[in-house]
């Protein structure tokens, strides 16, 4: 059956085609000067009629621009108004590369806003993709409203900030469309965000301080402020929430003055600024690849850094994106090249002290929503047990590709070698004996070192600051579900094998994701009543800062107190033991306490006991 979407297409290029006959049939199938005349009027009737616009897809920003947007339905049906490409900040090409958003500013008249813009320019190193698509003109979002609703009241706003590791990855409706989330009365805005060298090259000086990407969901969050009263969005109650690289991002406005008092709640998926990925690794390092890239694309890698810059900026985008690739050290590690950094003090600066150093930040003062999936290092380790050749490799180069790969390699030698030693001992008391049917060892590695001990550090400082400061509840999950489709398959895995919860793997239940990429999926029953539950849960927590409140017919999910922390489990491995939530506590005790003893991840300089370690 044809949806309303299909039904205004199929309209619209039938519309197309009458246009094309009109002009084929009045410029060279005429024969007397009346029929002319009569074709000429009917092309302009067809123009007309397609150029009509309901009013309310028109919107009025408070600068006098008009938006007209477009109508979609939502996953049950539901009408609703979508406002897609609206830019939020000039195109960063030529000198605006390597520096911040500048707003974009007023308009006179009407602009339509009706299809996705482009995505940032990008490599996807996370599907090994070698093609680089996109457009450095990309600073735009998309910003989707029930058509109508039962809220007297102004609505929650959520904003959604894409994961990609901050190498790729965009906000298009292709991937993040509104299907399922637009069901409730919400609205949600999702926006395009600088990725790669491109969003967070750095000389970690004044010349090109970095964080660019960072600096592109702050303007968002302006965006929002300014603008999302308009749409009948409330101001007041905006709750921003990502995955993975987006849920670091979360985590860096709670830490950012840039970002304070733009929002006011935070789910925070599989990512925090702890995790090596996503944090400052030491000092000197983000310079040095800057150095790198300049040399890879032509550039004077010794020349001072203003000369080097501007070598860079004419320098074509491709080329600049390219470096992502470059500098791999093994297969595709480091995988995250370029990454957020430590500014120099100056106005706009983002990020100018490490998150370490900050023993309560700003956003611990509002509710917070925090989880992980039960086996996120299948992001890496699907591709190593499927492509050809990698696992005899990586086995064979185990002691050199791991600090590499974990991105722990800054410390010195002896300090590695004591490592290696410690993990060898933990989880391969056999010896390398994992492959692509016995893999959970190697998996819970990579899920502990690349996920799970950074949000474990993150959750120890928020239980921290309760001691000496009064906080709002906060909420902690473990996704745990069988999917009928797994991200895995994204990340080089067989479609008909297996091996667990992958990272990424609850979007599909937020987020039409998997009737986009995973075509030969299914959703049984369960599958369809944890989306609706997740859905419940996510809105109202958006809306009253607790995803089960007292009015929900939810299982209740108690908030978390004390460590080791209580969690909501969400779905079950084995269908036939299938929960919405259970309550548990103590997530993966003996492997988080493991990481934290460890501190494979804390900088030499900061490798100093904490507070958190009174826990």
């Amino acid at each position: 059956m044809f949806n309303t979407n299909d039904r205004q297409l199929a309209k619209e290029l039938r519309t197309r085609r009458q246009r094309r006959t009109c002009v084929v049939n009045g410029l060279y199938g005429v024969t007397t000067l009346t029929v002319a005349l009569l074709l000429f009027t009917l092309c302009l009737r067809f123009d007309t009629s397609a150029a009509r616009t309901a009013e309310v897809l028109k919107v009025e920003l408070p600068h006098g621009g008009v938006l007209v947007g477009r109508h979609r339905t939502s996953h049950s049906g539901r009408h609703m108004r979508a406002f897609m490409g609206v830019p939020y900040a000039l195109p960063p090409v030529g000198e605006l590369r390597f520096k911040p958003p500048v707003p974009y500013g007023a308009w006179a008249g009407e602009k339509h806003v009706i299809k996705d813009s482009p995505i940032c320019m990008q490599r996807d190193p996370y599907r090994r993709d070698m093609e680089i698509e996109g457009s450095e003109d990309c600073l735009y979002l998309n910003v989707y409203t029930p058509e109508e609703h039962n809220q007297t009241s102004a609505l929650p706003v959520m904003i959604y900030f894409h994961g990609g590791g901050f190498q790729c990855g965009s906000g298009v409706s292709s991937f993040y469309g509104p299907d399922f989330l637009l069901d409730r009365d919400v609205i949600l805005v999702i926006g395009n965000y600088r990725v790669g060298p491109l969003g967070f090259l750095s000389t970690e000086t004044l010349d090109c301080p970095g964080n660019f990407g960072l600096k592109d969901q702050v303007e968002i969050l302006r965006w929002v402020q300014t603008n999302i009263e308009a749409f009948g969005g409330d101001p007041q109650s905006v709750t921003i929430f990502g995955n993975s690289a987006g849920g670091a991002s979360v985590t860096y406005h709670m830490l950012s003055n840039s970002s304070k008092g733009l929002f006011h709640k935070a789910i925070i998926q599989s990512g925090t600024y702890y995790n090596p990925w996503a944090q400052p690794q030491y000092k000197g390092i983000s310079a040095k690849r800057t150095r790198q890239a300049a040399q890879l694309v032509g550039c004077d890698d010794q020349a001072k850094w203003p000369k080097l810059l501007s070598c860079m900026r004419e320098a074509s985008a491709e080329k600049v994106v390219a470096t992502v690739y470059q500098l791999f050290e093994w297969d595709f590690d480091p995988m995250v090249p370029y990454q957020p950094v430590l500014e120099p003090p100056h106005e706009g600066a983002f990020l100018t002290i490490s998150p370490r150093e900050v023993e309560i930040p700003h956003g611990f003062s509002l509710p917070i929503m925090i989880g992980a999936t039960s086996e996120e290092g299948l992001l890496k380790t699907a591709p190593l047990l499927n492509v050809p050749g990698l696992l005899d490799d990586y086995k064979q180069n185990f002691d050199w590709i791991l600090p590499i790969q974990l991105q722990y390699d800054h410390h010195a030698p002896e300090v590695r070698e004591e490592m290696m030693r410690k993990i060898l001992e933990f989880y391969f008391k056999e010896g390398h004996n994992y492959d692509k049917y016995n893999h959970q060892n190697i998996t819970d590695l990579i899920s502990d070192g690349w996920f799970i001990a950074g949000i474990d550090e993150y959750l120890r400082q928020r239980v921290v600051a309760e001691k000496s400061v009064k906080m709002p509840p906060f909420y902690v999950y473990l996704f745990e579900h069988r999917s009928p489709a797994s991200f895995s398959e994204l990340f080089k895995g067989g479609r008909e094998d297996y091996y667990g919860a992958c990272h990424a793997e609850e979007l599909q239940y937020l987020f039409p994701i998997a009737s986009e990429l995973f075509v030969s999926a299914s959703p049984t029953k369960s599958d369809r009543d944890l989306r609706e539950a997740m859905l419940d849960m996510w809105v109202n927590f958006a809306k009253e800062g607790n995803p089960t409140p007292a009015n929900s017919k939810l299982t209740h999910w108690d908030p978390t107190t004390g460590y080791p922390v209580n969690y909501a489990r969400l779905g079950h491995k084995t269908p036939e033991e299938f929960t919405i939530l259970q309550m548990e506590r103590n997530i993966y005790a003996d492997r988080v306490e493991f990481w934290h003893k460890l501190k494979a991840h804390i900088p030499a300089e900061e490798r100093k006991e904490s507070t958190r370690d009174e826990l």
